[in-house]
């Protein structure tokens, strides 16, 4: 089910230098929140090499930190804003480079309270560090 709230926090995660955030309370409000979002065509990505495709080119994507997030993807929400992301390719053995097109582009990262929590502990703070929350 799709609130108001939610409706405006979707209008506006297109155009952020931030990644935006989406917080369930549980494993329930993860699904509804993951439903909600493919119902309005954003993509889930795998991991930051699946996010990377989408950088230069207008897409919404979505990606879930299942239990606490990893460190590949916590440089990324670090590097996001700067106007240029750097990953190691693991396939190819080499860095790639790109520059989000901020104003065609939507980057949501779901997680639990749980999850967060778990994140915090291990030295990954990212509500300070993300953009517009959502919490459902």
């Amino acid at each position: 089910m799709k609130t108001l709230g939610f409706d405006n926090f979707l209008k506006h995660s297109k155009a952020q230098k931030e990644v935006s955030l989406a917080i369930a309370a549980n494993e329930e409000g993860l699904k509804n929140i993951v439903a909600n979002l493919e119902a309005e065509g954003f993509r889930q990505a795998a991991d930051i090499a699946d996010i990377f495709n989408y950088l230069g080119k207008p897409s919404r994507v979505f990606c879930i930190v299942k239990d606490k997030i990893s460190k590949e993807f916590y440089d990324f929400i670090l590097q996001y804003p700067t106007g240029q992301v750097q990953i190691y390719d693991r396939f190819n053995l080499k860095s790639k480079v790109a520059t989000p097109d901020y104003e065609k582009t939507s980057i949501i990262l779901v997680a639990t309270k749980k999850a967060l929590e778990a994140s915090r502990k291990g030295g990954f703070e990212i509500l300070d560090k993300s953009g517009m929350a959502y919490q459902g």
